[in-house]
């Protein structure tokens, strides 16, 4: 399987449910799981497509049966190393931006389908070197549309010794619409089994749709940023003797600076795209990341860390709240985790220290951004929209000197720089899962640019949780 980038058995009408709810990615589907579609007669719908065959123009359809009369009419450009016809590649792309510019769908290359009104799968069709035809289709998908699509995943599954088979791709339904092919330029949209050209006044309607959510997700993630800088303010202030004193960072700043102490929080907020509708949940099992999914490599070399740990030892804190579940712990390094049935997902930490300075180590924010990017994407999966992409907003809080630091045990002890008091990184979007490394090492860069330092020097982050 190929997930582009940039770009995440109950009723079997449905594929993409089919394979979420036996809680399959895409990247597992076997063959069996095709023929299931066969053997249930599954129907197209707005969410699944059957395609025989990479279609073929009338010219060209002409120009083979003038060679041979008696020949169906195929492509067959990528068996000799060519790039597909522009006629098939645009056809094809017309339905993966149909589904994006709707609720996401799975298109399957290689099934014949029925006559029945909805179609329903009927036999395979196996297309000729899956492999070769993957990766002509994973160029296609990025160079063929535009905005480029925040999730698709291209799976050749070979069904013949001889390297034929199916291709599945797998498209997550957009709020960066509408979406349209280059050539065309005309954005499509999935009804019921069709895909069907977007009017104006609904591409009209789609652009102002998709940018109220945007300022939507603007807004909410500001008041949770202004929220959290006065919770901050709040927690710390809890700490002065005689609690009596005003709760305001002008007191903390006065109880701490002449004790020559320091304080630091930490907030990332996961905000998706379009709510994720989980049913109810009472519990965090099965959505907290592996303890060592989190790697940084120096000189060529794995080193396997535990950041996840001190999050994930929460789940014995856990307790149920309205839409999901929370833990909290406090005792020096307070922490906190929700997670919401929506895919709102909040992970934080406050500690004040009786030094002088306190050091923001990279590993602290690097390792708080995983642990919250690894739940939502085990979250997500559990929806009908396992790529659903997300804004992700990342918040420190200081008082006194903070600089920054190398990851844990790599490098000097040494801080550098210093933090504002109230440090608001840009938003980052959130997509695929292979996303997830890149993420992190932006992160990790922005908090020493904050700090006003170079972060060229800063080993690489890897992140690898499968589930």
């Amino acid at each position: 399987m190929i997930l582009l980038p940039g770009t995440s058995i109950r009723n079997r009408d449905l594929f993409s449910e089919v394979v979420l709810m036996r809680g399959k990615a895409i990247e597992n589907i076997t063959i069996e799981d095709i023929e299931i579609l066969i053997s249930d007669g599954a129907v197209e719908d707005r969410r699944l497509e059957y395609k025989v065959d990479i279609q073929v123009s009338e010219k060209e359809q002409k120009r083979q049966r003038k060679i041979d009369p008696n020949c169906i009419p195929v492509d067959r450009s990528w068996v000799k190393g060519s790039k597909l016809s522009d006629y098939g590649r645009d056809a094809l792309s017309e339905e993966i931006v149909a589904f994006a510019n709707a609720d996401g769908g799975t298109l399957v290359l290689g099934m014949d389908e029925t006559k029945d009104a909805p179609p329903r799968a009927e036999k395979l069709n196996p297309l000729p070197d899956v492999a070769g035809l993957e990766r002509r289709l994973r160029d296609v998908l990025l160079s063929c549309v535009e905005p480029r699509l925040p999730y698709v995943a291209v799976r050749a599954i070979q069904t013949e010794p001889d390297g034929s088979g199916v291709v599945v791709i797998e498209v997550g339904a957009s709020a960066l619409g509408p979406h349209w092919v280059v050539k065309t330029r005309r954005p499509t949209i999935r009804r019921e089994d069709r895909c069907v050209p977007l009017s104006m006044s609904e591409v009209h309607d789609m652009v102002l749709r998709n940018a109220r959510a945007f300022e939507t997700a603007t807004s909410r993630l500001e008041a949770i940023r202004s929220d959290f800088e006065a919770n901050f303010v709040y927690k710390m202030c809890l700490q002065i003797p005689y609690a009596h004193l005003r709760w305001d960072r002008a007191e903390l700043s006065a109880w701490l600076d002449p004790l020559g102490r320091a304080a630091l929080g930490a907030q990332v907020v996961i905000m998706p795209h379009y709510d994720l509708s989980l049913p109810r949940f009472e519990t965090m099992a099965g959505l907290l990341p592996a303890d060592d999914a989190l790697s940084i490599w120096v000189q060529g070399k794995e080193h396997k860390q535990q950041w996840m740990y001190i999050y994930s030892m929460m789940q014995g804190y856990e307790r149920r709240i309205l839409g999901g579940v929370s833990a909290q712990q406090t005792g020096g390094f307070d922490k906190h985790i929700e997670i919401h049935r929506s895919g709102r997902i909040f992970v934080s930490f406050m500690q004040h220290r009786e030094i002088e300075k306190c050091t923001c180590r990279a590993d602290l924010i690097v390792g708080m951004v995983a642990f919250a990017l690894g739940v939502y994407d085990r979250l997500r999966a559990r929806s009908s929209y396992p790529s659903a992409p997300a804004e992700v907003g990342l918040n420190i809080a200081t008082n006194g000197v903070v600089g920054v630091g190398q990851y844990s045990g790599f490098g000097f002890n040494s801080s550098y720089g210093k933090l504002d008091e109230n440090v608001d990184f840009d938003r980052y979007t959130f997509g695929d899962a292979q996303e997830i490394s890149m993420l992190l090492n932006e992160v990790a860069s922005d908090l020493f640019n904050a700090a006003g330092q170079p972060a060229a020097s800063l080993p690489k982050a890897v992140w690898s949780d499968p589930h």
